[in-house]
């Protein structure tokens, strides 16, 4: 993520950086304030810092009032303002979303500030101000922890050197399995995996679990209306944890007795606090992406050790050598969605852009600037249950990757898609040592198999390149 906020620091046009309750967003950005020689910071949790934008009418005294208020001169390009929280205050919304460039104080030679905002939801009124095309605010979405980032907060340098090595050298597999396999217990949460690292205990991981779990809760207020249409979003979402990376319907979902129009809307405002993602599934083989919206979605929460804490699988979770093993492959699959995700594998380019005016988008930030959701594969057969479990864009093909163990012949799923598409590469992820087979299809297609270990699931575009053109000669 520095690296998305350095790029945008010589453009110095003004971006919200969007992320749920305890991703890190403030401290990335207290961070990045390092880079200017003046910070004013905007806390919108308070009343204090909320009545300035309640308050003023003329929208260009803001900077000049937050200036005095704040005592903080504004020093040009200099000064960095952050609106922390936004959403909490809708007048500061309207001023910060509304305006087509930056509102200045005074001209300058030298420009005025860079003003950003930080959200943990992303409301109605801020899809309504971007849709409107005026606005030049850039939306930024902050993951949790890639599996690569956890390994550069392990301080264990040639292990983080192992994992960048293409192909991963043998001597550090085991090194990398136990940690990946302590990054899918604890998951990706900063001041979780921090906690941890500093201590190498689980000691007091339950009160931060519980405090952001409440942050989550608490933000969910800034998106829905009325105590009961809070109280059944808090019951979905209470309930969501043990569906991670499965196929949900919305009808009486975890058993709540209410109506699938109104499961939805929750559903939808949980997606709005960036706890979760519904997936719809691909039921072509071939590029561009078509999402099957008639389909039953998959549910993909936003962190795995949140997924395990909140289930209370942790400690089946502490011993196990094979995560495919366990719970039918759910948490791997929860894992590698989560590291795909997270490391931007479906980039603009891959087939996985902004749908077009006359193609319905599938799911809330299609289009906005956020990292799809990972994708899927079902047969479009309306009785069908078999999946391909995730479908990477790549170089004008979509590769199908399954997350199990066992022996080719039995993934039926794969099988059925490397049959219907234009290509015979396809991809594993398991406990095992990478390695590439040759296989067939049961309807006898000769294609090729590339097995990587799960911890690579974020790093796999760059293994196709040279498995493709080793298969290919």
């Amino acid at each position: 993520m520095f690296r998305v906020l350095n790029a945008l620091l010589p453009r110095h046009k003004p971006f919200c950086l969007f992320g749920a309750a305890g991703v890190g967003k403030t401290s990335l950005i207290h961070q990045f304030a390092g880079r200017f020689s003046n910070h004013i910071h905007v806390d919108l949790n308070t009343p204090s810092d909320r009545v300035l934008f309640e308050q003023e009418s003329d929208p260009r005294e803001i900077i000049p009032a937050l200036s005095f208020i704040k005592e903080k001169e504004i020093r040009g390009t200099g000064t960095l303002i952050t609106l922390d929280e936004i959403a909490r205050c809708p007048a500061a919304i309207r001023w910060f979303f509304n305006q087509p460039e930056p509102v200045r104080s005074k001209p300058t030679r030298t420009g005025g500030p860079l003003i950003i905002a930080i959200s943990s939801v992303i409301t109605d009124e801020m899809t309504a101000l971007m849709e409107k095309g005026t606005s030049s605010i850039q939306p930024l979405y902050l993951p949790p922890l890639t599996f690569e980032e956890f390994l550069i907060e392990t301080d264990d340098l040639p292990a983080l050197e192992a994992f960048r090595q293409i192909p991963v050298p043998n001597y550090a597999y085991e090194r990398l399995l136990n940690y990946f396999h302590l990054f899918t217990l604890i998951g990706g949460m900063p001041e979780i995996a921090a906690r941890y690292l500093a201590t190498r205990s689980f000691s007091g991981l339950k009160t931060i679990y519980e405090n952001i779990g409440q942050r989550i809760s608490d933000s969910i207020d800034l998106v829905l209306n009325g105590k009961k249409s809070r109280d059944l979003a808090l019951d979905v979402m209470q309930n969501s944890y043990p569906f991670a990376a499965s196929r949900i319907s919305f009808s009486r979902f975890g058993n709540i007795d209410k109506g699938s129009r109104e499961i939805k809307r929750s559903f939808h405002a949980l997606e709005q606090s960036f706890l979760l993602r519904l997936v719809y599934p691909l039921t072509d083989s071939c590029l561009p992406v078509k999402p099957d919206l008639k389909k039953f979605p998959r549910l993909h929460m936003i962190d795995t050790g949140m997924v395990n804490f909140f289930s209370g699988i942790q400690r089946p979770l502490f011993k196990v050598t094979d995560m495919n093993s366990l719970f039918e492959g759910q948490i791997a699959r929860q894992v590698v969605g989560q590291e795909i995700t997270a490391s931007g594998l479906y980039q603009p380019g891959s087939g996985s852009e902004k749908p077009s005016p006359d193609q319905k988008p599938a799911g809330l930030f299609s289009g906005y600037g956020f990292p799809p959701a990972p994708l899927y594969w079902t047969r479009s057969k309306a009785q069908s249950s078999a999946a391909v479990d995730f479908v990477i864009p790549f170089e004008g093909l979509l590769i199908p990757v399954m997350v199990r163990s066992g022996e080719p012949g039995r993934l039926r799923a794969l099988h059925q898609f490397v049959d219907s598409a234009p290509h015979s590469f396809a991809v594993r992820l398991s406990s095992e040592k990478p390695g590439i087979r040759q296989c067939k299809t049961l309807q006898n297609k000769t294609y090729y198999l590339l097995n990587l270990p799960y911890f690579l699931a974020g790093k796999i575009p760059e293994h196709l390149s040279g498995f493709i053109k080793y298969v290919g000669t």
